[in-house]
């Protein structure tokens, strides 16, 4: 009887403890997450307080407490995206106005997409306040500034017909600064990035009615095989759309620029 009691309580305690083990996590309590190093509206650091702020910082917090995880932005450049989220990368999630493409699909997994772009120029104002290059025919055989290894760059050697020369750099705010001394005509990428610049500068435009190329369509990348966080992000994708959440990150990061067009269908967001 002492025997078949002992073996009952050995049963009862192990069975306690599966009881009370606590769930695996999807996510762990902290996750690398590749960044834009700055591009104003959509990431950028304050110096003084060390706090990122813009869209895609928005959403990626509101990401960490919907899937209980605390992120661990680490700044990555547009060039460097897909090999960061290979093994022996340093994150497992990248978060940064990234492209969907399908050559970078044969490489890593996107949920998405978050919102919708297309391309668009970046030009100084005059003195008189009117943009110096007021159309993409004014930019003919002129330098126009684009971030290395970015679907942008792509697009500009297209546009053949204006002779346009692009000068690639590794980071946006490189571009910008090319701008401002005016040794590029141009600074081409998203629209929506280049309205990020006017926010803070009033002496830069983006040129009204220009836009040009394919559709960019915004996703999260994570590594090939990842699919279970993949999957869970994009569900939480589908709930910000469908919510207010999208609209106010827009109007906060982007306060001026026109919302339609951008938003995407939540029925459209999809993991692969």
């Amino acid at each position: 009887m002492a025997d078949r009691r002992g073996f009952l309580a050995v049963v009862a305690v192990l069975a306690l403890a599966v009881g009370c083990a606590e769930p695996e996590r999807l996510f762990p309590e902290r996750f690398n997450v590749g960044v834009a190093p700055n591009s104003p509206g959509w990431g950028t650091v304050d110096p003084a307080t060390n706090e990122r702020s813009g869209f895609d910082d928005d959403l990626l917090n509101w990401l960490g407490a919907e899937l209980d995880f605390r992120p661990e932005p680490l700044p990555v450049r547009t060039a460097d995206r897909e090999r960061e989220l290979q093994p022996g990368g340093r994150v497992s999630m990248v978060l940064a106005s990234y492209s969907i493409t399908d050559a970078r699909r044969e490489k890593v997994l996107f949920a998405g997409p978050y919102m919708l772009s297309q391309q668009g120029a970046l030009v100084l104002r005059g003195e008189d306040g009117q943009p110096l290059h007021p159309t993409m025919e004014s930019l003919r055989g002129k330098a126009v500034c684009v971030t290395r290894g970015s679907t942008s760059a792509a697009q500009v050697r297209e546009y053949q017909g204006l002779g346009l020369a692009p000068s690639e750099v590794e980071y946006y705010e490189e571009c910008f600064a090319r701008l401002r001394e005016r040794s590029v005509a141009a600074m081409t990428t998203d629209q929506l990035l280049l309205h990020g610049y006017t926010t803070k500068h009033p002496d830069v435009v983006v040129l009204p009615q220009v836009a040009f190329g394919q559709q960019e369509r915004y996703g999260i990348g994570f590594p090939k095989g990842d699919a279970a966080r993949c999957e869970a992000v994009a569900k939480k994708l589908r709930q910000l759309l469908t919510g207010a959440l999208w609209e106010d990150y827009f109007q906060r990061n982007l306060p001026g620029a026109d919302p339609t067009g951008h938003k995407p269908d939540p029925n459209d967001i999809s993991c692969g």
